[in-house]
């Protein structure tokens, strides 16, 4: 549905609410350049009517406009509010209000009297508002940024150049049969997934002479030809999923490389001492296998890691105004701060003039996919299904047979992505089977239990109600400081400064951040105005953010609905919420002592206990004293506090047994039936931690991967010699900037 097929009412709903969120005539812009600023608006505004014409984001016009069909109704009905009776008597609803009418009814919403889904619905609003209203057309002339450049010149030219090798085919699909075979011979392994895990497994089992598929969802960029991070075609659900309420908003990588292609590199390595505690207890409880993750060989594995990633540790002449944030606010609050290792190039030394990224596909798959004699095959662009199985005994007993998947239509928009680097031809959209000896998960935490979830329909052995359960997401929550001087958070590296001082207890980390305009816009509590007034000072910023260690529940979950969509339940427990208030008020405390006058937190809630409170107008603190109101009285709710999440872990917990884990500690799915392993259907990534990982999990998964594929390699039950660069663990250097 296009624009001109949008009703007019829901039309005019779209001009007032562009209208509340961006109050073009009452905005302090310069007169010069108002006439300008007008005419970008009004395209801006066509544009995004036109993108929510294509989007679910459609049903919440057509609700603000006829609030019949909404699900809280009733209520509404029943409220005295004079501003939502307005609104329900008025034809065409928000459209024919004033906007000052609007913004009532919103902060109506926003309070909750109609229920939680009431809050979620004015959320949507504002994210979708602001979002759009700042990306880069409205923001590059009103907060003076440069327009960032994501793409190479004459990039299809760029992309040709730099094509990778790919080694001779050996794969051949049978369109009447719509099977994947290989051309001769078998397929040893199958990889699903082509994240850290799934990298490492599958080009060291490729090295060690194994003929391996490397299957992945997403599209498979030539490397160097665009700045992957975070680009939304690049991205689980474009980069707009949440959980099932709304309340984390989820980032998550869905391209060749997985996550390490869209995230900013942070690199915790597993010898850190918040990853080492968590793995401590993994190994007291009995959910791994210890005598294969002693310091000796996470060490030797993460050097492995580190020569193959080219992992780097930052120096002190990179750190600009905005990573001095955080580091100053820690030595003022009395504690060290670090420096982090990174996966990517130096900025200077980067032979791609767009991006600095050593993610797993250039790292590791590229290389694997030219080798002459035994080339890596790739299948980009494609959803696997399930699992399938075939019987083993008479017992219940069943062995992994292959994979179910369908075809997606490939991103080629700007012609820099490598498709069907096999030249097998896929039906788009129709299923296909492919057959191998073995089947290795690395799909991630939502992808992983996607594939279980779906394979248990069919297989009782793997129906296990442990799929799942216990997800993990390492919250986080942003915070904004405004300073008397410039920062330009944007130039020099985004994030080069950590604080793991309370990782192990209380159990939060923080990180420096930084992002786009439309970013920020989100993170700003208040009205159009007051956002207007801050994010065009977006140069005088800086960022950090509080990552809170969850603790994992069965209530917080991956599922499938009815349709087989993926859902993904999440909520703060209790003492969660109240180390995660530590953790707030002591980033606010931060923010002030590295100079802040202003310090903006993404909520609004009622967290200074003042009378009277709207929360369309936004509250900001202006005092270093003010953390501690914060701290007794910011409760999380959700879509009134913003949280954010990169980290999915734990939803396929590795243990001792069926009954309280998914995955054996051999990494072999449980078969709930015979409660023996299936000896041939592994998990290896994020999803089979048992708890937090403690940090940013990335090393770790890269560790663990190269730990499983020696073993799986060698066929190790027991612990053999180090089959891997050793070197002895070296205590992480504090540097201090002068």
């Amino acid at each position: 549905m296009g624009t001109s097929s949008v009703p007019a009412p829901v039309a005019q709903t779209h001009a007032v609410l562009f209208t509340l969120w961006f109050p073009v005539e009452q905005l302090p812009i310069p007169p010069q350049i108002l006439p300008e600023i007008q005419a970008i608006a009004t395209q801006v505004s066509a544009g995004m009517l036109e993108a929510f014409s294509q989007s679910t984001f459609l049903r919440v016009l057509e609700g603000m406009t006829a609030p019949q069909g909404l699900p809280f109704y009733q209520c509404l009905q029943n409220s005295t509010n004079s501003s939502v009776q307005q609104w329900l008597a008025t034809p065409g609803g928000i459209g024919s209000l004033p906007v000052e009418a609007a913004s009532q009814v919103l902060s109506y919403l926003f309070e909750g009297e109609c229920g939680p889904e009431s809050v979620r619905f004015a959320m949507l609003i504002r994210e979708a508002y602001l979002s759009g209203i700042w990306d880069l057309p409205l923001a590059v002339p009103l907060t003076a940024i440069d327009n960032p450049k994501t793409f190479v010149d004459d990039i299809a030219i760029y992309s040709k150049f730099n094509y990778p090798a790919i080694g001779p085919n050996w794969l051949t699909y049978d369109s009447a049969t719509k099977t994947i075979s290989a051309k001769d011979g078998v397929i040893d392994y199958l990889v699903i997934g082509s994240g850290p895990g799934g990298a490492t497994v599958a080009t060291e089992l490729q090295k060690a002479g194994k003929r391996v598929v490397l299957i992945e969802q997403g599209p498979f960029v030539v490397w160097g030809s665009m700045d992957t991070m975070s680009y939304s075609a690049l991205m689980y659900k474009n980069n707009i999923a949440a959980t099932s309420d709304n309340g984390v908003l989820v980032r998550s990588g869905q391209a060749m490389g997985g996550g390490t292609t869209v995230n900013i590199d942070l690199a915790f390595s597993p010898l850190e001492g918040t990853i080492q505690a968590r793995i401590a207890n993994w190994i007291d409880q009995g959910w791994i296998d210890g005598r294969f993750y002693t310091q000796e060989r996470l060490a030797a594995a993460y050097q492995w890691v580190r020569n193959a990633i080219a992992t780097r540790e930052v120096t002190q002449c990179e750190l600009n105004r905005d990573n001095r944030v955080l580091w100053d606010g820690a030595v003022g609050l009395g504690v060290n701060p670090s420096l982090y290792h990174l996966n990517r190039f130096q900025s200077d030394l980067s032979p791609s003039p767009v991006t600095c990224k050593r993610d797993a596909a250039r790292q590791l798959i590229v290389g694997a996919m030219g080798v002459p004699e035994n080339p890596l095959a790739v299948i980009p662009d494609v959803s696997v299904q399930d699992v399938l199985f075939a019987p083993d005994g008479p017992d219940g007993s069943v062995r992994a047979s292959g994979v179910s998947l369908v075809a997606n239509v490939p991103w080629t928009t700007y012609g820099n992505t490598i498709v069907d680097p096999c030249q097998l031809g896929l039906p788009q959209g129709f299923t296909v089977t492919i057959n191998a000896r073995n089947v290795i998960l690395s799909a991630g935490t939502i992808g992983s239990a996607r594939i279980l979830l779906n394979s248990a329909k069919n297989t009782p052995a793997v129906d296990n109600p442990r799929i799942g359960r216990g997800l993990i997401m390492h919250p986080s929550f942003p915070l904004i400081g405004r300073f008397n001087e410039t920062i330009n958070l944007l130039d020099g590296l985004d994030s080069a400064t950590f604080l793991d001082a309370f990782g192990v207890a209380p159990g939060f980390i923080f990180e420096t951040m930084s992002g786009l305009p439309a970013y920020g816009a989100l993170l700003i509590p208040g009205s159009g105005e007051q956002v207007y007034n801050r994010i065009t000072q977006f140069n005088q910023s800086a960022g950090f953010g509080v990552m809170l260690v969850d603790t994992p529940s069965d209530d917080n979950r991956v599922r499938l609905d009815s349709d087989g969509s993926v859902v993904l339940d999440y909520a703060l427990s209790e003492g969660d919420k109240q180390r995660f208030r530590t953790g707030v008020a002591l980033a606010i405390r931060m923010m002030f002592l590295a100079g802040a006058y202003e310090v903006i937190i993404p909520s609004n809630e009622n967290f200074l206990g003042a009378d009277n409170f709207d929360p369309m107008t936004g509250v900001y603190l202006t005092s270093i004293e003010q953390a501690d109101m914060v701290e007794t009285n910011l409760q999380f709710i959700p879509n009134r506090t913003l949280l954010t999440s990169a980290h999915l872990q734990a939803s396929n917990k590795s243990g001792s047994s069926a009954a309280t884990s998914v995955v054996s500690a051999r990494q072999r799915v449980w078969n709930v039936q015979t409660q023996q392993e299936i000896p041939n259907l592994y998990v290896m990534d994020s999803s089979i931690f048992p708890t937090s990982v403690g940090a940013n999990p990335m090393q770790a998964i890269y560790t663990f991967a190269k730990i499983f594929s020696e073993r799986l390699i060698q066929g190790l039950d027991e612990p053999g010699p180090l089959r891997f660069e050793e070197t002895p663990r070296q205590e992480r250097r504090v540097l201090r900037p002068e």
